[in-house]
C-alpha cells in the first residue's frame, strides 16, 4: 500500500465542517482569551491611570504703555496687540529671576506646583492650569494671578489685567477613568486571536471526509459510504442499525447493497472467502458494517458466518438479539472435541450463522495464534460461501494482526470525520507489512455536506438518536472506562 500525493486545495464545505466541529471542541479558547485578555488590560488601564484635572482664569488687557505700544487711557481701550504681546512673554517672564524672586516670595517656592499656559484671544489672555492634583491645579492659577502682572510690568511695562473669570477648583478629571470599554475592546482583540486559532485548527484537521480523501491518502479502492443513521426520539424498542430491521432508513439499506455489490465485483479477479473487518480505533462502527455485510450477502442466498473476534468483548451476539448460552473461539481452541460448525448460531430469517460465545480471554493473541485455530478456520470454511472476521480496531491493539494468516483479505473501515490521516496510513501500513490484502475501504457515518456523494446519508428531519460505538478494555488503554465494548453501538443510540 503506497501513499498517494495529497490534495492541497480547500474544500470550504469541509473547512466549514472541520471549523465547527473545532469550534464545538476549542470554544473555550477564544472564550478564556476574552476573559484573560480583558482582565489584564483592565489591570493594566486601573495601574496605569493618572487623572488629569484643568481650571482656568480670563483677564481682560487694558491701559498704559507695554513696551513701545501706546495705548489710551486705562480702561476705555482693549489693545488686542497687547494681549498678544502677554501672551508671547509669558513663559520668559515666568521663568525669569523677577518671576521667579516674586513667585519664592508669595508661595515659598520658585515654580508652580502645576503646568500653566496662557493665550490671547482679541483683548483676553487665557491662563489655563493642568495637573494630576485638583488642589495643585488651583494653586497654580492663584500664584500666576498674584505673580504674573507684576512681574510683566517690570519687563514690559505699565497695563492692567482686569479678571473676567475667577479661578475655580475642578471637581473631576477631564480624562474620567474607562476602564471596562479599554478592556472590552482588548477582549475582542483576544476572541477574534481565539476564533483564528481555531480556524487554524480546522485548517490543519486532516481526516477522511470522502472516497477522494481516501483515494488521496490510501491506495485501495472505496467500496462504498455509508450514511448516519438515526431513530427518531419517541422510539423506544428495536433501533438497532441492522438491515433485519424495518425502521432502518432505506438509504442506509440501499447503501450496504451498494457496497455487497462493490465487494463482490473486487473478488471476481481475486477471490477471497474470509474477510477480516476492521478499522484504526474504536468509534467507528466496524462491529455494525460487519454485521450488516454479512446480512447483505446473505440476503443473496449465500451461506456466510460471521466470526466475533474480539475476545475481550463478545458482543455480536447481544447485537442480534442473542441470548442462550454459546460456544465462541475461546472455547473451540480450547477444546478441540468440539465441532466448530455445531457451535454457529442461526440467524433467523437468513442464511447467515454467527459464532459469538460468552466466554472471553484477556490476552487474545495467545488464542487468536494457536495451533487449534488452524481447525476452527478450516472446520468454517467448510460448506460456506464467506466468513466475515469481526477484529478489534488495528491501530490499538494487535488482535487484527494476529489473524493475518487466517484470513484472505481485510476492508478497513474508517469513520467520516473521526480519526486523523495520519493515524490511519500508519494503522493501514502495519497491516500491509503483514502482506495482508486490502480489499477496500469502507467509509463510515457521513452527512451530506462533505460526504460529496449521492448517496451515504440521510435526509430525514425530526430523529434524535444517532448511532456510535466504543470499547470498553480495561487494560490500561485510554479508552478504559468510557464505554463498555462495542454494546455500546446500541447504548449510544438512546443518548
Amino acid at each position: 500500500m503506497a501513499r498517494k500525493e495529497r490534495y492541497t486545495g480547500v474544500d470550504f464545505s469541509v473547512f466549514w465542517h472541520n471549523y465547527r466541529r473545532s469550534f464545538v471542541r476549542l470554544f473555550w479558547v477564544p472564550l478564556v482569551l476574552f476573559l484573560a485578555l480583558s482582565f489584564l488590560q483592565y489591570r493594566k488601564a486601573k495601574a496605569s491611570y493618572v487623572p488629569v484635572y484643568e481650571a482656568s482664569t480670563v483677564y481682560r488687557v487694558s491701559s498704559g504703555r507695554v513696551g513701545n505700544l501706546d495705548i489710551s487711557t486705562y480702561g476705555y481701550y482693549l489693545d488686542s496687540n497687547a494681549a498678544t504681546r502677554l501672551a508671547a512673554s509669558y513663559t520668559y517672564i515666568m521663568n525669569s529671576d523677577t518671576g521667579k524672586d516674586a513667585l519664592q516670595q508669595i508661595t515659598g517656592s520658585r515654580s508652580l506646583p502645576a503646568a500653566v499656559t496662557c493665550r490671547s484671544e482679541t483683548t483676553l489672555l487665557i491662563f489655563r492650569a493642568t495637573g494630576s492634583d485638583p488642589q495643585k491645579v488651583y494653586d497654580a492659577l492663584v500664584a500666576v494671578a498674584k505673580v504674573y502682572p507684576e512681574a510683566a510690568k517690570n519687563v514690559l511695562g505699565s497695563f492692567g489685567l482686569e479678571a473676567f473669570s475667577e479661578p475655580e477648583m475642578p471637581a473631576k478629571p477631564m480624562n474620567p477613568a474607562n476602564y471596562t470599554s479599554s478592556a472590552i475592546k482588548r477582549g475582542l482583540l483576544g476572541l477574534a486571536i481565539g476564533l483564528a486559532l481555531i480556524a487554524v485548527a480546522a485548517y490543519f484537521r486532516k481526516t477522511i471526509h470522502n472516497s477522494e480523501d481516501l483515494r488521496q491518502l490510501l491506495n485501495t479502492p472505496c467500496l462504498g459510504l455509508l450514511p448516519q443513521v438515526r431513530f427518531k426520539a419517541r422510539s423506544k424498542k428495536n433501533d438497532t442499525v441492522l438491515l433485519t430491521n424495518k425502521k432502518l432508513d432505506e438509504v442506509y439499506v440501499e447503501s450496504m447493497r451498494g457496497i455487497r455489490f462493490s465487494l463482490r465485483k473486487e473478488l471476481e479477479t481475486q477471490p477471497a472467502k474470509t474477510i477480516m473487518i476492521t478499522s484504526t480505533s474504536p468509534g467507528e462502527g466496524k462491529t455494525t458494517v460487519s454485521a450488516n455485510l454479512a446480512l447483505a450477502l446473505a440476503e443473496q442466498g449465500l451461506r456466510v458466518v460471521l466470526v466475533d473476534c474480539d475476545l475481550r468483548k463478545q458482543n455480536l451476539k447481544d447485537l442480534f438479539g442473542g441470548t442462550e448460552p454459546s460456544y465462541g473461539l475461546v472455547d473451540l481452541v480450547l477444546n478441540t472435541n468440539v465441532d466448530p460448525r455445531s457451535a454457529l448460531i442461526p440467524v433467523e430469517g437468513s442464511t447467515l450463522k454467527l459464532l459469538s460465545g460468552d466466554r472471553i480471554a484477556e490476552q487474545p493473541q495467545n488464542f487468536l495464534s494457536h495451533p487449534n485455530m488452524h481447525k476452527v478456520m478450516n472446520a468454517l470454511r467448510k460448506g460456506t460461501d464467506f466468513i466475515i472476521v469481526d477484529t478489534p480496531p488495528s491501530g490499538l491493539l494487535s488482535d487484527a494482526a494476529a489473524l493475518y494468516e487466517w484470513v484472505d483479505g481485510v476492508i478497513y473501515v474508517v469513520r467520516q470525520d473521526y480519526m486523523s490521516s495520519t493515524s490511519i496510513l500508519d494503522s493501514t501500513l502495519a497491516l500491509s507489512d503483514l502482506e495482508m490484502r486490502f480489499i477496500g475501504c469502507i467509509i463510515n457515518r457521513t452527512v451530506r455536506e462533505t460526504s460529496s456523494s449521492g448517496y451515504g446519508y440521510s435526509t430525514k428531519k425530526g430523529y434524535g438518536y444517532g448511532y456510535g460505538y466504543g470499547y470498553g478494555y480495561g487494560y490500561g488503554s485510554k479508552y478504559y472506562g468510557k464505554k463498555k465494548g462495542e454494546e455500546g453501538e446500541q447504548e449510544e443510540y438512546r443518548k
